[in-house]
């Protein structure tokens, strides 16, 4: 039989007076997203900045009265820039599943966490001192930043009800459109303010820093040690949930890389995050430079899609829970299909189009639908890997800082003088990737969890 917690060590627990009237879990996910929201806006900012920095230009040729080219108006050291966030990222991911299976995610976020502040504070003095400097700064925001997927999968393992995983897991992936929402438009008014663009800096590492110290004194691994967290709702939390999911253990990794089901998702989330993070990265400098609006304009019309995603997204969680009469498999990949082929459609319209009306509308279209992926791939990893999916996930999280590092590259490649030719190139490219990406997803994908799940319960039964 499966190994249970024993009556008197429940009935033992030290709890709190104050137990958030058994709603502990909310604290714990709207904690939980705050934090990621803002090492993502730590990461991003600097995508939206650097069409509002020309004053360390100016200041170079009439202040400082110098002759030669600043750094910041060479191409080769502004896609540096852009890449930095993504080094950053595959640097930090390397450690990041072994220490968070031996100290835990609280621990690993709250490093993490100070990382991205740091980054973040830093940088307006970094750019003063030159490129390097800079550069080093990105990869710090970068490295605060890797484990935004790894969190987002398993905070709702641990935390969420049976019922409401799903919620919890579309909740804390619209940490991905909640970042574009506040940091664009402050961006966009703050760096026409006299506070300039280095207040930006200052006031989003500010704040991560202290929502990371609060998230260390209250968070916690497990809900059963939570001080704050009711027999009641403990009970609740962990009604129907194998107890693989509590236990700290060594990934399988052999056997999980080599699961088609995990392969073929990893090979879908590559062809998703190519689209996704060209559209996410270059979309302020597409409707600057290609569709010509100002940067307010940008600022408000970058977030409006990720508005809508993250409706949207909130909404699909709730139905997805609610979907009780389709299987696991039919949900997943239905949401997994209208994400990856309806963003492959959205690029093909922003290229094939010269309306300026229609690119806008597409371009909403493709962030909404990339948005709907965490109930399609994401969803369809956590079913089959269980306790392992934070391995899957910091893959994941791996395609995708790749990607970040290479489509400037790519971009300024292809797009070096932002026509809108160069741009319908890219997209339709961009578009072809994603399609042969996702093609194999529906069919060579399981529901079932994998029999290396559960080896460690299989070991704790006893006769």
């Amino acid at each position: 039989m499966t190994a249970v917690l024993p009556t008197k060590a429940i009935e033992d627990r030290k709890t709190s007076n104050f137990v958030f009237w058994n709603r502990t879990r909310i604290y714990v996910l709207i904690l939980s997203l705050t934090c990621i929201t803002f090492m993502q806006m730590n990461t991003m900012t600097f995508t939206f900045t650097i069409i509002c920095m020309d004053d360390i230009v100016e200041d170079h040729h009439m202040i400082w009265n110098h002759t030669d080219t600043h750094w910041f108006e060479r191409p080769t050291e502004k896609s540096m820039l852009f890449s930095g966030a993504a080094i950053g990222g595959l640097i930090s991911l390397i450690p990041a599943v072994p220490l968070i299976s031996s100290i835990g995610l609280r621990n690993v976020q709250t490093i993490s966490g100070l990382i991205s502040a740091c980054g973040a504070l830093l940088f307006p003095l970094a750019v003063s001192i030159g490129f390097y400097t800079s550069f080093l700064c990105r990869v710090l925001q970068g490295m605060g930043s890797a484990i935004l997927f790894t969190t987002v999968g398993v905070v709702p393992g641990v935390w969420a009800p049976a019922g409401e995983v799903n919620t919890f897991m579309a909740i804390l992936s619209c940490a991905f459109q909640l970042s574009n929402i506040i940091c664009m438009p402050v961006s966009g008014l703050l760096c026409e303010s006299s506070f300039g663009w280095r207040s930006i800096y200052y006031l989003f590492g500010s704040i991560t820093l202290v929502i990371f110290i609060l998230f260390w004194f209250t968070y916690s691994d497990d809900p059963e040690i939570h001080r704050n967290v009711s027999q009641k709702e403990l009970s609740k939390i962990s009604s129907g949930k194998p107890t693989t999911l509590k236990k700290r253990e060594q990934v399988p990794y052999l056997k999980v890389s080599t699961d088609p089901t995990v392969y073929i998702s990893w090979i879908s989330c590559f062809g998703g995050n190519v689209g996704f993070f060209v559209l996410s990265l270059y979309g302020p400098t597409y409707l600057r430079e290609v569709l010509k609006f100002d940067v307010k304009e940008t600022g408000f019309l970058t977030a409006l899609p990720f508005i809508l995603a993250a409706v949207c997204k909130f909404s699909v969680g709730q139905i997805s829970d609610k979907l009780t009469f389709l299987s696991e498999k039919a949900r997943f990949v239905f949401f997994a299909s209208m994400s990856q082929f309806g963003l492959a459609a959205g690029l093909a319209v922003m290229a094939l189009t010269s309306s300026r009306l229609i690119a806008q509308i597409a371009f909403n279209f493709c962030i909404v639908c990339s948005g709907l992926n965490i109930m399609g791939v994401i969803k369809c990893v956590q079913l089959r890997c269980l306790q392992h999916v934070h391995f899957v996930l910091a893959v994941i999280s791996f395609e995708a800082y790749s990607v970040q590092f290479i489509a400037p590259i790519i971009v300024s490649f292809i797009c070096p003088d932002n026509t809108p030719e160069q741009w319908t190139i890219l997209f339709l490219l961009v578009s072809g990737v994603i399609i042969a990406c996702n093609v194999a997803f529906p069919f060579c994908t399981k529901s079932e969890a994998a029999d290396y799940t559960k080896k460690s319960e299989s070991s704790q039964e006893k006769c």
